[in-house]
């Protein structure tokens, strides 16, 4: 009781402690993680009020990571969850417009796709995995003791049927969207009469040009006010969706150093005279680095030209280097050389069953009774093959080659020892003349950076880093110092920089980095190269006119915009015909073709698409100009507009404007048109640094 009465005698002194405790505790796990209390917690990614938290996320990344395994591809893991990610933000905008809209499938929609008259496709898919139908799998699934499955199984075709019936549901969601969204934008009699006068009308143009090339650009100056000027003229082409980080990087390939290529060189020497020296490729041995792949190949079959002029004037026991290329040597032994028969021709097929009944059809077939061609309906004949080229040479047909290359041709015979089991069959029906064949090793050597070379790269560079810690001496200092610095913008999405592999933890460090501040050296010997990185700048909001790309094309337009009002005010009114000005300009006349239907930023014709639209609106025979064009100063006049062509149907140009201006073509861009403007809270570099 005593202990008891000090305890409730210190309580407020133990609440306080307790408190403070739990504060640092929350205040220390803030600090440490970020993303507890007011951080992202376990969400990857947020659009809207959606949220894809980090657990499904990694679901589906265990699912990506397994089609790419199968597929045999390489992925970079940060592009792979970028490409995962996007997917998925894709999903959850679909989702919430269905939800807006309205549509959903009814159970009895969802029961006739899987199990009525929509099931075809559904069953087809299953036929080629073995199962009967969609029904079958069903009855399986829920019932599954009418086909003695066990419980276990039973529960993963439940899983399956599940997982199928989820991707049914999304299957016809998609298919009344469509529907839905296709009629969304569609071309009326005016629309559809507006393209068809658009593209029935060719101008033949002639026309003379003063390129603003032929100007100095010094004579024109720009200042950074102009520059500011005309970029808040046109300020909405740059807002960003989420703040940019721009930088300047370094990339040191890890590649050997001429030492280490003279010292490869001297190794490659060493293996020659130990291939000459040893036999068959016993010299390679301890030589851990060479790569050998030994065959026995027919003369004719080897497509190396290189290697097979080696293999046809070289004597046996001979090797050489036969090609080099940069760092990568293949060299080559011929280990035998002989003249035998390289390939057959063959009737084979297996018995199931005991000897016996292989050896009945055996009778039958030799006796004349029987054909190889009508066998196949005999209970116990499986894989059935006639006149068969097998090569003698090929590793697969080792155990039979002995008795392919000796037996009587026309007679079927069992060349291998029968199992319990069945027995293999076989006919040889003719061999071809034997050929040259050559038992040769082809060995491959790729030299490697040494430890040496690879620490004084490294060395090298954190000298110069250390050397250089700002942005500003990183840029300015780098080519002296023998090396290439690369500009680029990167944000939360980038997964790599500029389609580096592995250079992720590099965008994080400049995600989190200060302006000026240059980033430790980043990759190792694995990787290929080491990379450094200096922040130059941080845009948020917009692009601002001060981003390098940004103020060149800027200062570009407004010097452009200079010249053409200098020249426009040098020729206006100097000439009365065509000639005349191209005399002026010390240009030629020359005609284009000018289709104002036909016209987009991809195709701007000769002046741009204010000259076309000029062109558009100016009469036959009229001179037009001097007017500003995309490249230069223009003056023209329409030779004649030739409006033949095909008579107006409402039907082609509805079609032709729906796939060009209508739901067709917006529907190429369907995530963008979802996403309107929402922005996307893109999280994985707080889950995923490297």
């Amino acid at each position: 009781m005593a202990t008891l009465e000090k305890i409730r005698s210190k309580s407020v002194l133990l609440l306080v402690i307790i408190g403070l405790a739990l504060v640092a505790f929350i205040i220390g796990d803030f600090f440490t993680s970020g993303r507890t209390i007011f951080g992202t917690g376990t969400t990857v990614a947020k659009v809207g009020g959606q949220k894809i938290d980090v657990q499904e996320f990694q679901q589906r990344m265990e699912q990506a990571n397994q089609q790419v395994q199968q597929s045999g591809q390489k992925v970079d893991q940060a592009v792979l969850q970028q490409q995962v990610l996007g997917a998925m933000v894709g999903e959850k905008l679909f989702k919430k417009e269905m939800e807006d809209l309205g549509l959903k499938v009814t159970d009895a929609e969802l029961t006739d796709a899987m199990l009525g008259s929509g099931s075809f496709y559904l069953d087809g898919m299953l036929r080629q995995q073995g199962i009967e139908s969609a029904r079958a799998l069903h009855d399986m699934a829920y019932n599954p003791v009418n086909y003695g499955i066990d419980e276990a199984s039973a529960a993963q075709l439940r899983q399956y049927w599940l997982s199928l019936e989820a991707q049914m549901e999304e299957s016809l969601l998609r298919q009344k969207f469509n529907n839905l969204f296709m009629g969304t934008l569609t071309a009326n009699e005016l629309d559809a009469k507006a393209l068809y006068e658009e593209n029935a009308a060719t101008a033949v143009v002639a026309y003379a040009m003063k390129d603003f090339s032929t100007l100095s650009d010094d004579d024109y100056a720009v200042t950074d006010k102009e520059i500011q000027a005309e970029w808040e003229k046109n300020k909405q082409n740059y807002v960003l969706d989420a703040p940019q980080r721009a930088i300047s990087y370094i990339a040191v390939e890890i590649a050997p150093s001429a030492e280490d290529v003279t010292a490869a060189e001297k190794e490659v020497e060493d293996a020659i005279d130990a291939l000459k020296s040893q036999p068959a490729t016993e010299g390679l041995v301890d030589k851990v680095d060479f790569i050998v792949n030994r065959n026995k190949v027919a003369a004719s079959s080897i497509l190396d030209t290189r290697l097979k002029k080696f293999a046809d004037s070289t004597s046996v026991g001979n090797a050489a280097l036969v090609s080099r290329i940069g760092n990568d040597f293949t060299l080559a032994k011929l280990i035998g050389k002989s003249v035998e028969t390289d390939s057959v021709s063959v009737n084979i097929f297996a018995v199931r069953g005991s000897r016996a009944t292989a050896d009945s059809i055996i009778r039958e077939l030799n006796g004349g009774r029987v054909s190889i061609d009508s066998i196949s309906a005999i209970a116990g004949v499986e894989s059935v093959q006639k006149d068969l080229n097998l090569s003698l040479l090929d590793p697969q047909v080792a155990s039979l080659r002995d008795a392919l290359a000796s037996a009587t041709t026309g007679t079927y015979f069992i060349p291998d020892t029968t199992s319990a089991e069945g027995a293999l069959v076989v006919r040889v029906n003719s061999r071809k003349a034997p050929v040259t064949v050559y038992d040769i090793a082809e060995i491959r050597y790729t030299a490697e950076p040494s430890r040496a070379t690879v620490n004084k790269l490294e060395a090298d560079l954190q000298t110069f880093i250390n050397n250089n810690k700002t942005a500003a001496d990183f840029v300015a200092n780098a080519s002296e110092a023998g090396y290439q610095t690369f500009p680029t913008i990167v944000s939360s999405s980038t997964p790599q920089i500029d389609n580096i592999p592995a250079s992720r933890a590099a965008v994080h460090w400049a995600m989190d980095a200060k302006k000026g501040s240059v980033s430790p050296i980043f990759g190792e010997e694995t990787d290929g190269r080491f990379i450094v990185v200096a922040l130059s700048d941080i845009y948020d909001g917009y692009m601002p006119a001060t981003a390098p790309n940004v103020k060149s094309y800027l200062a570009s337009e407004v010097r452009n915009n200079k010249k053409a009002a200098a020249l426009i005010e040098q020729y206006k009114g100097k000439a009365n015909d065509l000639a005349g000005y191209a005399s002026l300009m010390d240009a030629k006349v020359d005609t284009t073709m000018v289709n104002f239907g036909q016209l987009s930023i991809y195709n701007p014709g000769v002046g741009g698409p204010d000259f076309a639209a000029t062109v558009n609106v100016t009469e036959p025979g009229k001179l037009a100009g001097p007017i500003k064009g995309s490249t230069g100063v223009v003056v023209f006049n329409v030779v004649n507009v030739d409006k033949e062509g095909r008579p107006y149907s409402f039907e082609e140009n509805a079609l032709n404007y729906n796939r060009t201006r209508g739901a067709a073509m917006l529907g190429n861009n369907l995530q963008l048109l979802l996403l309107g403007n929402q922005k996307v809270e893109n999280n994985l570099m707080k889950f995923f640094r490297d």
